[in-house]
């Protein structure tokens, strides 16, 4: 199409200053090189992985609450690693920005219990997950030794939204 657009239509743009035409900007001046199809490329791959993620909450017959926290762990741990890769040097504001995002709907998960019950009680994962993904004690003591005095035990966390849920109810 490029290649016959100018003769058949003439240029996509033309540049007037005083009535006077100053430019002609031919459709071949938007002809993809192979760094451009590269560019495009890299995108697609950035953004297939939020569609990746969305994927796992499609089902129309099974819960999928459960699937949450590891889901946006997932996406972000990609990210994270993408970061800091060379091929994608150009996309850094861009995931970075995205990985700040996901961190601000992260914390969220402190103010919803929901989400650890749900991973609680489905039948693999249960606090199992939290220990090997989040830490318990042992993380907690290596934390605090590393410095950080607000380290948290989050296996005795998800402990603690269990019992409260089951006084609750």
């Amino acid at each position: 199409f490029i290649s016959t657009a100018d003769e058949l239509f003439g240029p996509v743009t033309v540049i007037r200053r005083n009535g006077k035409l100053v430019k002609n900007i031919p459709w071949t001046a938007f002809t993809f090189k192979n760094a451009d199809w590269e560019r495009v490329n890299d995108a697609r791959e950035i953004i297939a992985d939020t569609n990746n993620i969305q994927q796992y909450f499609s089902s129309e017959t099974q819960p999928t609450l459960w699937r949450v926290i590891p889901a946006i762990e997932e996406l972000q741990t990609t990210w994270e690693m993408k970061l800091n890769l060379p091929k994608y040097e150009i996309y850094k504001d861009a995931i970075q920005a995205g990985l700040d995002k996901i961190g601000k709907y992260y914390r969220k998960f402190d103010d919803k219990p929901v989400y650890v019950l749900a991973l609680v009680l489905h039948p693999y994962y249960k606090l199992a997950y939290i220990k090997m993904q989040w830490g318990g004690p042992e993380e907690q003591a290596k934390e605090r030794a590393a410095g950080n005095p607000n380290a948290i035990d989050w296996y005795d966390e998800a402990l603690q939204v269990v019992e409260a849920a089951m006084q609750e109810y």
